[in-house]
């Protein structure tokens, strides 16, 4: 079974189209592995305070925030892969200008961060969306599984390297050479989307004329044709590239926007971890060193996470993963609420499992929704499920400060909602199937 398994995952990398973006995407995010943790040491080292770092990420989000339907819109509109080409050059231009500053007799101030961190952040509200669209383009429908697994991996590893090589060239080489090194990784990337751009040949897009021409409207041939909404709509609506009609194709899958509920919930869950974990490690735990064993066990649990669903050629039913992934957070968040029954270690078990349903499950979420919603409009919803989760993580990280003496409370109402929305999420879950486009 091993063995069959990697030769699926080598079979993955033999697309041609996957394996020239996937080989860009695995430079690009190793050069941004620690960028997250350099910049945060180089604007509490201009600010002398938590202000500047606060200001840096208003930046960043705020820049999201704005370009989070054009993104969308401009993927579903465009060929997706020029549209991540213009990113990149954007995100690559951001941390070029700033690296020149940096190097330069100006001294570094706050507001060259902040719009640094501006820049990349708009550019990252136009790659995700182009390339939550592209990845079912690039390899058949049965290995989409396996490559948004490739993709997630990347991601863990990413994640576990960043701060041990942000920590290590910030004390040798210093800001400028992260900096250099982000604007290389960018470089391999466009020169990979460059090369993909003349390789791609969409697997499952409509035909230009399919996007540029109305479909001709005829009278329903049985009943049940003209009672289902999935079938009606998607036969009149090809030339709708506006964002808001994302939404009306939400209301005819309701179980995508449960599910994106629940990955809120989810993801707001994280947030107040990664400010309650630390809180209650200290007052409970015995100290800062068992933050750093939770710390580490959410890491290798995601890591684990990825490789789990890598290890089989199944395709697994989001149905069965809201189960999952509401079962792995409400252990957690009962784990935290036993803090003072348990040990270190059995509250690091839960926060192990809890990453690895959130990882694998998320992998499921993401192959879902690629295959059953119509083409044309999954950057758009794509977008709107990037910034929902993505949105969840800081409202989470403000109920942790603002509700420090009632975290039980929290606890519990975050598990409550979860179950709530699992109920729907799951019993939906494979309704409403995509037509062919």
């Amino acid at each position: 079974m091993p063995t069959a398994t990697l030769k699926d995952q080598a079979a993955t990398l033999r697309e041609p189209r996957f394996a020239t973006f996937f080989t860009g995407h695995v430079v690009s995010k190793l050069g941004d592995a620690p960028v997250p943790v350099a910049f945060a040491l180089a604007a509490y080292q201009i600010s002398h305070s938590a202000a500047g770092l606060t200001w840096v990420l208003l930046s960043l989000w705020a820049a999201r925030f704005l370009l989070v339907a054009t993104g969308g819109r401009l993927a579903d509109r465009y060929d997706r892969v020029r549209v991540m080409i213009g990113a990149d050059v954007l995100r690559l231009a951001a941390q070029g200008a700033l690296a020149v500053v940096v190097i330069s007799p100006l001294q570094l101030q706050s507001w060259h961060l902040c719009l640094s961190a501006a820049l990349y952040g708009a550019g990252t509200a136009l790659y995700n969306p182009a390339q939550i669209g592209l990845t079912p383009e690039l390899v058949p429908e049965d290995r989409l599984q396996r490559a948004n697994g490739l993709l997630s991996l990347v991601a863990d590893v990413s994640f576990l390297l960043g701060p041990v090589l942000a920590g290590v060239l910030m004390g040798t080489v210093g800001f400028s050479w992260i900096l250099w090194l982000d604007v290389v990784s960018f470089t391999v990337n466009l020169v990979c989307l460059l090369r993909l751009a003349r390789l791609h040949t969409p697997a499952r897009r409509t035909t230009a004329t399919a996007a540029t021409e109305p479909t001709p409207v005829t009278a329903p041939t049985n009943p049940t044709d003209a009672t289902n909404p999935t079938d009606s709509t998607d036969s009149t609506d090809t030339t709708d590239t506006r964002f808001r009609a994302s939404f009306a194709v939400m209301a005819r899958y309701p179980w995508f926007s449960f599910g994106m509920a629940l990955w809120f919930v989810v993801s707001l869950g994280i947030g107040l971890t990664a400010v309650a974990g630390p809180v209650i490690a200290v007052e409970s735990l015995g100290g800062t060193g068992a933050w750093s064993v939770l710390a580490t066990c959410l890491a290798v649990g995601s890591l684990l996470g990825s490789l789990a669903v890598m290890s089989t050629s199944r395709q697994h039913p989001w149905k069965a993963a809201s189960v999952v992934v509401t079962l792995g957070a409400v252990l957690q968040f009962v784990a935290l609420t036993l803090r003072d029954q348990l040990p270190t270690a059995v509250v690091g078990a839960t926060f192990a499992l809890c990453a690895l349903t959130t990882a694998a499950c998320g992998i499921v979420w993401d192959t879902a929704y690629q295959s059953e919603i119509p083409e044309r409009y999954i950057s758009r919803l794509g977008s709107v499920d990037n910034f929902v989760n993505a949105a969840g993580v800081p409202v989470g990280m403000l109920l942790g400060g603002l509700f420090a003496d009632h975290y039980d409370t929290v606890f519990l109402g975050i598990s409550v909602a979860l179950v709530v929305l699992c109920v729907p999420a799951a019993r939906l879950a494979g309704s409403g199937r995509k037509t062919a486009a």
